[in-house]
């Protein structure tokens, strides 16, 4: 079966940052995993950084969650900055928490009162207020690197207009006096008419209800002017008014309450799951740099041609160079596709990706930044690649995409029809229709399993693996026959025979080519011996598809194409063989063939578990909504919560 080749557009890569609050964060992540044009998204404590085509497209979105976020497209480690508007002069005004003296202020005047950036700048030593005037977006990040530098204790705020310091406290209080005491007033009116049979009781509740849930409805609100019906918010929010209506008045708002405290926790799971993706595929950055005799640890990202630079024995060469000093020997694999140990001496080249297998020092003599190294050059071949959905990433999604609206019109049948018909249980189907729009909140199976795809992309990439095609290791599970073509006129040797016996037991049938000095035979797989290139095409036609095909060199192409999933053994040594595979194998060890198919199904089995678990819940919940009318609504939620967690954590278990 020929495998399709699809032409994609070159991706750019853009960083969102000046994210201060993790909600935000956590919002603008999921709005654009949302958009297909969205891909390798990687998640920081304030930054966000993905690959796109044209981010004209995702601008409204991105100023429609944060109007502040500075948008930055990144071009060989240079970042371009992209404006919402055209730039404006703005007064801004700056106040300072920790500060123990002015003195650190007046030295942060001295340090930016040249900079062309800011203008007018004057500091109020009454109020202890700083006010600039600038075209920058950034100000207020700006300002706090170089506050850092200068006292890291001291905090930096700025306020949208110009107030006195004696008005902090009441500014920042004043909406929290009104809210509270517009609830306390609303809850004690229902308490009061609790015992009336007027409209005012359910309707004080209401509005108590509402207030609890203000940052819901006002998420809620941009949602529904925005057209998207079936958000989490908007849901709730119709389960509130359903709960309202059955009379359950005290339960919905306790309800509205625990939403508040526990929904957080769904969004710590999130940030903990994708902070664990990001660590395992960390790139490394930090290197020891030989300066007036000493040595100092530096960001990779400082180096400068001609420094030099220290690598001990077993660790990687980061950037490429020139030994200037010692003598070592060195796994060049993942560039030359060799075995053998390399010997190398002063005034050898080393490559990015080389490895000091002997027991000395080398001092290399940096003669490239680290931007054109090895390793971004490995980010690069992942981040480029083009981006498909996994099949279980099409069913967790289509699952989702009926759930929701499935759910909503049968808690409406439930809750409004029902009662029409049998207006004496009017109140107890009206509750049970808000149980049911409680579960239709959310459906993490669609989230847990594109996290669950990104944990194994982050596995195989800490092994060594880089997948090159995202539908490269989730496929592998869909095919029925491997084919593994043997190093040409290398005899065979114990590892690959062990490699052989351990795929022999994938439950997939083993035909292997090949092309070493001696003839094998084996009775557990099928063999061919000494077949040209032809001759193996004509074969693989006749093989049961669909089939994996793991080669090493240029004149494996063909076959690596004509494959399901083409799986190359050479490291990059050649760029024709990796772009034409669809997993790169830059490590030696021929194991890493095996660990392929290993992660590929711990992967898939882990969202089969999730979309299991999470169906089960779902279905047991709905279940007892129905057959126990009394239900309480809160505990709903939490099982809900619960179940959630649960499903986030279990996607990530792969990098345990």
């Amino acid at each position: 079966m020929f495998k399709e080749r699809v032409i994609v557009l070159e991706k750019k890569t853009f960083e969102i940052s000046n994210i201060h609050d993790v909600e935000q964060l956590n919002t603008l992540s999921l709005a654009l995993n949302e958009k297909e044009q969205v891909s390798h998204m990687k998640i920081g404590k304030e930054t966000i950084v993905f690959n796109c085509i044209e981010i004209d497209a995702l601008l409204s979105l991105i100023q429609s969650i944060n109007k502040e976020v500075i948008v930055k497209e990144v071009v060989d480690g240079n970042k371009r900055q992209y404006d919402f508007a055209q730039k404006k002069e703005k007064k801004h005004y700056f106040m300072f928490k920790n500060m123990m003296s002015e003195d650190d202020i007046y030295v942060l005047i001295e340090k930016i009162k040249d900079d062309s950036r800011y203008k007018d700048i004057e500091y109020d030593t009454q109020n202890k207020v700083l006010m600039l005037i600038s075209d920058q977006k950034d100000v207020l990040a700006l300002l706090r690197k170089e506050l850092f530098k200068i006292n890291p204790s001291t905090v930096i705020i700025e306020h949208r207009k110009p107030i006195r310091s004696q008005d902090v406290f009441n500014q920042k209080f004043l909406k929290t006096y009104i809210y509270i005491a517009v609830l306390l007033v609303v809850i004690s009116l229902a308490l009061i008419t609790s015992k009336d049979t007027t409209l005012i009781t359910p309707l004080m509740w209401l509005i108590a209800a509402l207030l609890f849930a203000r940052e819901s409805l006002q998420r809620a609100w941009k949602q529904i002017k925005q057209l998207h019906f079936f958000q989490s918010d908007v849901l709730f929010v119709f389960a509130i008014l359903m709960g309202i209506a059955s009379g359950a008045y005290i339960e919905t708002c306790c309800t509205v309450i625990i939403y508040q405290f526990i929904a957080p926790i769904l969004s710590k799971a999130l940030e903990h799951a994708i902070t664990c993706i990001d660590k395992t595929v960390e790139m490394p950055e930090m290197g020891v740099r030989i300066k007036e005799n000493q040595e100092e640890e530096i960001s990779l990202y400082e180096f400068e041609v001609n420094d030099i630079m220290v690598v001990h024995p077993k660790e990687t060469v980061h950037i490429p160079g020139i030994v200037t000093q010692g003598e070592t020997k060195l796994n060049t694999y993942s560039n030359t596709s060799e075995y053998d140990l390399i010997d190398v001496k002063q005034g050898d080249k080393v490559r990015s990706g080389d490895i000091n297998a002997g027991d000395q020092d080398i001092y290399i003599r940096i003669t490239k930044l680290y931007e054109s190294s090895h390793f971004i050059e490995l980010m690069n071949i992942a981040s480029t690649a083009p981006v498909y959905e996994s099949k279980i990433e099409k069913y967790a999604k289509k699952l989702s995409q009926f759930y929701k609206p499935g759910m909503f019109i049968l808690s409406l049948i439930i809750g409004v029809i029902l009662p029409l018909v049998d207006f004496k249980e009017y109140s107890s189907y009206i509750h049970v229709g808000a149980v049911f729009m409680i579960l239709a909140c959310s459906f993490i199976s669609e989230e847990s399993t594109s996290l669950g795809v990104l944990a194994g992309f982050a596995k195989a990439f800490e092994n060594g693996i880089i997948i090159e095609s995202s539908l490269g290791l989730d496929s592998i599970n869909a095919t029925q026959t491997i084919v593994y073509d043997r190093f040409d006129g290398v005899e065979v040797t114990e590892e690959e025979l062990d490699l052989f016996k351990k795929l022999s037991h994938m439950g997939r049938s083993l035909v292997i080519f090949n092309d070493g000095p001696v003839a094998l035979e084996n009775d557990q797989y099928t063999i061919y011996n000494d077949l040209t290139v032809e001759e193996k095409l004509k074969l693989m036609d006749t093989l049961i598809g669909p089939i994996v095909y793991i080669g090493d060199s240029f004149k494996d192409i063909a076959l690596l194409q004509k494959s399901y999933v083409g799986i190359s053994r050479g490291g990059l040594s050649d760029s024709k063989v990796v772009e034409n595979s669809d997993i790169v194998l830059i490590d030696s060890e021929l194991n890493k063939v095996y660990e392929a198919f290993l992660i590929a199904r711990k992967m898939r089995t882990n969202a089969i578990i999730n979309n299991a678990i999470t169906l089960f819940m779902k279905l047991a919940l709905l279940v007892v909504g129905v057959s126990w009318i009394g239900l309480p609504l809160w505990l709903a939620l939490i099982a809900e919560i619960i179940t959630s967690v649960l499903v986030i954590r279990t996607s990530t278990r792969i990098l345990g």
